[in-house]
């Protein structure tokens, strides 16, 4: 692996901190794992022959442990019960003791193959499918067999997301802001005096308002009116709000949509996160309520 420039350094650490930031953990692939072109069936066995590494992928050095690994790429559908699909690239650890439910690469009689190992309980070991159209092996003395070592991790061929399933998202989310839109602030008003009796900590109202905010109900950012809006519906609450203090939460993953708020990146941890997850969750329920009650 060439060696990075100064300049590069910097800003892998700069990305790196940014995803720590975003409650990511990340690791370089600074380790090389052999890749190697042979197919290995998930079906009946195939042939590997005589052959030796045809390339390398760059693995974080923590998730490579003692024993050798190698990628391996799949043909075949006997495991797609298991997500290995054929274009897949397999990650195998040799050399490691297999359990029942690994699964693994098998050498049986001259040829490889990948499937589940198990032992029954009368003391059989079986070579499982993952595929109804397939039948499990019987490791008897007539078959050689070795099991080469255990599958860790599978790299899938297409990471990409289909157009449509993006756009199915997307237009989804469209008409949710559209409705939204449609209620009138007297609605509104009503979902907040709902939430009142939920709201057990000033600060959780920072919940509620985002639950807005996402539906385009109130504007970003506009904390005072919010507060001022809730005490007017609520004057003898325990646990009125204010801007100041909402302001305080406005911070880490919480300053983003509820649906990007994340436990490893927010201002509060543990069960208060939960509450204050629940509150925010549980406001826009009651918005869509109303939204899909609208008539057209």
């Amino acid at each position: 692996m060439p060696e990075l420039s100064a300049m590069n350094e910097k800003e892998l650490t700069d990305v790196l901190e940014l995803l720590k930031q975003g409650g990511l953990k990340a690791l370089v692939c600074d380790t090389p794992v052999p890749l190697s072109d042979i197919p290995v069936k998930c079906g009946q066995p195939t042939i590997p022959g005589d052959h030796e590494a045809d390339d390398y992928v760059m693995l974080p050095k923590a998730l490579v442990g003692t024993h050798p690994e190698i990628f391996v790429p799949v043909v075949g559908d006997s495991m797609t019960g298991a997500n290995f699909e054929e274009g897949d690239r397999l990650r195998v650890q040799l050399g490691t003791t297999c359990r029942d439910g690994d699964n693994v690469l098998a050498w049986i009689d001259g040829s490889c193959t990948v499937k589940t190992f198990f032992q029954d309980e009368d003391g059989m070991q079986w070579l499982v499918p993952q595929n109804d159209a397939y039948d499990a092996i019987l490791l008897t003395g007539q078959y050689d067999v070795r099991l080469l070592g255990r599958v860790v991790g599978v790299e899938k061929a297409s990471p990409r997301t289909s157009f449509s399933n993006c756009q199915k998202y997307i237009r989804r989310a469209k008409s949710r802001l559209k409705l939204a839109r449609q209620l009138t602030p007297e609605q509104v008003d009503g979902v907040l005096r709902e939430m009142g009796p939920e709201v057990r900590h000033a600060r959780q109202w920072y919940a509620v308002y985002r639950a807005l905010a996402d539906q385009q109900l109130v504007d970003e950012g506009t904390l005072v009116s919010f507060c001022e809006r809730v005490a007017a519906l609520l004057p003898t609450h325990a646990h009125l709000p204010t801007a100041r203090e909402l302001q305080r939460m406005a911070v880490q993953s919480f300053a983003k949509p509820l649906s990007l708020w994340s436990a490893l990146n927010a201002p509060v941890s543990g069960v208060r996160f939960n509450d204050y997850l629940r509150i925010g969750r549980l406001t826009a329920a009651k918005l869509d309520e109303l939204s899909t009650a609208l008539p057209f």
